[in-house]
């Protein structure tokens, strides 16, 4: 008996179980990444009515407020409109977590007179992301922190 070299290419179908199309899964967060905790969630987890927000640049320093975050970033409502791509650093407290990032203006849009804007987070330390991770689990499974 000879040796054959098959790739698995050169391997037919199944009968009846052909598949001529790419398979990709829906992702039930759209386009977002991680799963995020709104502001009301928030507040239930940690006993507070609002998180405020520091947000500065080179130019620019405002303080607004939280609107929503994951572990790639979070969601200020702010008075004054950014730009797409501007880089800037954001400093909260999540209770007693200082979250202190370099972070990218991901997105914007008007609110109420004000502006939701969207921030990814660049190199945001370990200990962040895990307290963050372990926020959004206690709210998804209803236990307190």
């Amino acid at each position: 008996m000879t040796k054959e070299n098959t790739g698995w290419d050169q391997i037919p179908s199944l009968k009846g179980l052909e598949v001529d199309w790419k398979y990709e899964p829906e992702n039930p967060l759209g386009k977002r990444a991680w799963l995020r905790i709104a502001d009301n969630g928030l507040h239930a987890v940690l006993g507070v009515k609002n998180i405020p927000v520091k947000v500065v640049s080179k130019s620019f320093e405002e303080t607004g407020y939280l609107l929503d975050i994951a572990q790639g970033g979070c969601a200020a409502l702010l008075k004054t409109k950014l730009a797409e791509g501007q880089l800037l650093k954001v400093g909260f407290f999540l209770g007693k977590q200082k979250v202190i990032s370099r972070a990218i203006i991901r997105d914007i849009t008007s609110f109420e007179g004000r502006f939701r804007t969207g921030i990814e987070f660049v190199e945001l330390d370990k200990e962040c992301i895990a307290y963050i991770v372990g926020i959004i689990s206690s709210k998804v499974f209803q236990q307190p922190l």
